[in-house]
């Protein structure tokens, strides 16, 4: 029987999750378990130059499998729910929504990358601005603070907060759907998200003492009740810390 082009029904908190649901669920969790100790080898490993694009991207993808993968879990929930009745495999349909949304992510490495490239082309051949890099970082977490307080950051998050709604408003059918939907997702997720890979992107890519805070501060930011208000608190942290950096 075909699957119908029409999107599922998405109220209250969503469908029940199955087993398959579960199943993926703890893959999740297994698979970012595995990427935080990935991500904690290259940290000591890691000596502050910006390496190749094929070895960036490879860290940059285990960073965000670490620190995005535990606030994943709700929404790969609510996904497994809704797909089960539309397909005769259901964990293979709710295993591409998490490969869309860490494929989004990773290419968010390129211009991540292009970034630390460009920053550090301007140190090598201007070497007078380093007197000035303590100011530029400042000014650089001030406006991801900042970013924290937009509409448009409380829009995604609004989104992120609420899967199902989000997974009701854009379903697409089949394999591909479910790859789209995971991309559509991790793009909207990244919305969200910005200031605090922008701030890391400042403090330093590979410290992971700024992963671990930042990974937590995502999973309060959507999962609490009161996640909103976690994120408006880091935006104004941010814009503090960022003043502090200005004035030293």
């Amino acid at each position: 029987m075909a699957e119908s082009p029409r999107a599922p029904r998405a109220s209250g908190r969503g469908a029940a999750p199955d087993r398959a649901g579960f199943r993926l669920a703890i893959g999740l969790a297994l698979v970012a378990g595995l990427a935080w100790a990935f991500t904690a080898a290259m940290a000591r490993m890691d000596h502050g130059e910006v390496v190749s694009l094929p070895g960036f991207l490879a860290a940059w993808t285990v960073m965000m499998a670490a620190m995005m993968f535990p606030s994943l879990i709700p929404g790969a929930l609510a996904f497994a729910a809704l797909v089960r009745p539309r397909t005769r495999r259901p964990l293979l349909a709710a295993c591409l929504f998490p490969a869309g949304y860490l494929a989004a992510w990773a290419l968010l490495g390129l211009p991540a990358h292009a970034l630390l490239a460009g920053a550090g082309a301007l140190r090598a051949g201007f070497p007078e601005l380093a007197a000035h890099a303590a100011a530029a970082g400042g000014i650089a977490l001030v406006g991801c603070g900042l970013y924290q307080l937009t509409p448009f950051k409380e829009r995604c998050l609004r989104h992120c907060r609420a899967p199902h709604l989000f997974l009701g408003q854009h379903w697409r059918d089949g394999p591909g759907g479910a790859l789209a939907l995971g991309a559509h997702h991790g793009l909207t997720c990244a919305g969200c998200c910005a200031s605090l890979m922008g701030a890391l992107l400042v403090v330093g890519v590979m410290d992971l003492a700024w992963m671990i805070g930042l990974g937590l501060l995502i999973l309060l930011e959507k999962l609490l009740p009161f996640g909103a208000w976690v994120g408006r608190a880091a935006g104004l942290a941010l814009c503090a810390l960022g003043v502090a950096r200005i004035l030293a």
